[in-house]
């Protein structure tokens, strides 16, 4: 996180957030493929699953500032998860914190190109 900003009090990642990941709306290669990695790559069950091993892995350290909206500060962290498949996998989550708040609300999840398997 930038210097300048002092640290979210606590994450929030409502449940239906978790359940979008597991969605297969949109095309193979345009986000139609996100329950995929999360379900068939990374073996999770359930939304419920994946909140948890996000907001396990999340610290307010781990966020750093990417841009500002009309909303809110948005900012980014790395993370690498493990899923029941036993796969690690190096994950970009987005997360906003809304102006006149300290609570970093989670926007997004998607595996990073760059980070490779393990």
């Amino acid at each position: 996180m930038d210097r300048s900003d002092s640290q979210p009090e606590r994450f929030d990642f409502p449940l239906e957030k978790a359940e979008y990941l597991f969605s297969t709306t949109g095309k193979p290669g345009q986000g139609g493929d996100k329950q995929r990695f999360w379900t068939g790559i990374m073996g999770f069950r359930s939304p419920a699953a994946i909140r948890t091993a996000i907001l396990s892995a999340v610290t307010p350290e781990a966020l750093t500032y990417q841009s500002q909206n009309e909303y809110g500060r948005i900012y980014r962290a790395y993370l690498l998860l493990g899923g029941h498949s036993g796969l690690v996998r190096r994950v970009r989550t987005v997360w906003i914190i809304e102006f006149g708040t300290s609570v970093a609300r989670f926007v997004t999840a998607v595996p990073d190109r760059t980070g490779g398997l393990s």
